[in-house]
C-alpha cells in the first residue's frame, strides 16, 4: 500500500494559479455578462471578495517574509468578506478581475520569497492559524467552489 504524497510548494502554486486563470477567464468572458446571484451575492461581489482575499495573503506572506507575525484578524471571516465587498464600491468587474491579476502575481512571489511555506501566514478570529501551502490549497478549493456556482447558477 502507497502512502499519499504532500503536494509540494510548487504543485500547489500550480494547482492554485491553475483555478485563479480559469475563473478570471470566466469574470472577463460569460461572468462579465451575467447576472447570476448565488445568495446575496453576484458575480461582482464574488469577484471583489476574491481580490480582497489575494490581496491579504499577498500582504501577509510579504510580512512574514520580512520577519513581521502572522497577520491577526480580529473578526468574523463573514464580516470580513461584506467590508471587502463595500471596500470595491464604485469599481467595475473589469477593474477588478485587472486588480485580481495583479494580486495573483503578487501573493505568488511573496510565498516564492517565503523563507518557510509552513509558518503560519494569518490568525484568523476562530483561532486557525493558516500556512502559505494552506491559503494556497484554500485558494484552488474556494475558487474552484465559486467557479462552479457562478457557472451553474441562473441568472
Amino acid at each position: 500500500m502507497t502512502t499519499p504524497t504532500t503536494p509540494s510548494l510548487e504543485q500547489l502554486i500550480r494547482d492554485a494559479d491553475t483555478m485563479v486563470q480559469q475563473t478570471l477567464r470566466y469574470l472577463e468572458g460569460p461572468g462579465a455578462k451575467s447576472s447570476t446571484r448565488i445568495g446575496r451575492w453576484g458575480i461582482w461581489e464574488v469577484a471583489a471578495h476574491l481580490l480582497y482575499w489575494h490581496r491579504t495573503t499577498a500582504q501577509a506572506a510579504q510580512g512574514v517574509a520580512q520577519g513581521e507575525p502572522p497577520k491577526r484578524f480580529t473578526s468574523p471571516v463573514d464580516d470580513i468578506n461584506e467590508e471587502a465587498v463595500a471596500h470595491c464600491a464604485g469599481m467595475g468587474l473589469a477593474d477588478i478581475v485587472d486588480e485580481l491579476r495583479e494580486a495573483h502575481q503578487d501573493l505568488l512571489q511573496a510565498i516564492r520569497d517565503l523563507p518557510d511555506p509552513d509558518v503560519p501566514l494569518m490568525r484568523r478570529f476562530d483561532g486557525t492559524a493558516p500556512t502559505a501551502k494552506d491559503r494556497l490549497r484554500t485558494i484552488a478549493h474556494h475558487w474552484s467552489g465559486h467557479l462552479k456556482e457562478m457557472q451553474g447558477a441562473k441568472g
